[in-house]
């Protein structure tokens, strides 16, 4: 059996092993390896944002970024509050 061992043949293969490896860590030792920076930059913006609520996904966002993935009756809901707020 003969291999080509090649710089692309490497590098795939170096991905491979380091996506396993990732696989088979618990959330606590993904939590203790990595900067919280890195592993919000391998999530879709729509996955880092679930789950908090319409107020804190727009705190420090750009005015231009703050609703782009924000459904209407969200937008309704946060007024209303703001209104019941202001009363």
């Amino acid at each position: 059996m003969k291999i080509e061992i090649t710089p692309e043949v490497v590098t795939a293969l170096g991905k491979e092993l380091s996506s396993l490896w990732v696989a088979n860590l618990t959330v606590d030792e993904i939590l203790t390896r990595f900067e919280p920076k890195e592993l919000a930059s391998r999530m879709k913006p729509a996955d880092r944002l679930a789950g908090l609520s319409l107020s804190d996904r727009l705190a420090g966002m750009n005015l231009s970024d703050r609703f782009v993935d924000v459904e209407p009756e969200e937008i309704e809901d946060y007024l209303k509050q703001l209104k019941r707020q202001q009363d």
